[in-house]
């Protein structure tokens, strides 16, 4: 190989040197350079979402004040959570209550909106300060819904 390329022509060495470093140069660009930034722009739009995830949990976190007075109020939870949940579009989504303890309710809901699911969760807290201590949520058929049950307790 090295007799062939020395019996070449300057000009033809030259031209030869150049295409293999070009050809080097793009080798390079297509086996490197271009998967390290494809995984770096998708590490970055990744990130970019787990902050955005990360603002809204923050903001469901309470916030240290304390509930409002309705939070106080005597009103057993069986009844906050019937009218509360009628009122939150979730009628006929509530398929079980029962109590749970003292301070507590076990509530089951099928073929549930999770948005509104959430955002009922997110009044009780403010309102009633209930919070949920444990949950289960399974996806339903449909997108968008869930079947969820919830051990909610007053704060």
């Amino acid at each position: 190989m090295k007799d062939w390329f020395e019996m070449l022509q300057p000009r033809e060495r030259i031209a030869i040197a150049l295409g293999g470093a070009i050809i080097v140069l793009i080798l390079v660009w297509s086996f490197a350079w271009m998967p390290l930034r494809s995984a770096s722009l998708n590490l970055d739009a990744s990130l970019a979402e787990k902050y955005s995830l990360l603002a809204d949990v923050s903001r469901l976190q309470p916030s240290g004040a304390p509930p409002n007075p309705a939070a106080t109020s005597a009103e057993s939870l069986v009844l906050i959570v019937d009218q509360t949940h009628r009122a939150h579009g979730l009628g006929g989504t509530l398929s079980r209550n029962q109590p749970d303890g003292e301070n507590g309710i076990r509530v089951a809901f099928q073929r549930v909106p999770f948005a509104q699911l959430v955002s009922w969760l997110g009044a009780l807290r403010q309102g009633h300060g209930i919070v949920v201590v444990t949950a289960n949520l399974d996806g339903a058929q449909q997108p968008g819904l869930v079947n969820a049950t919830l051990v909610l307790r007053r704060s």
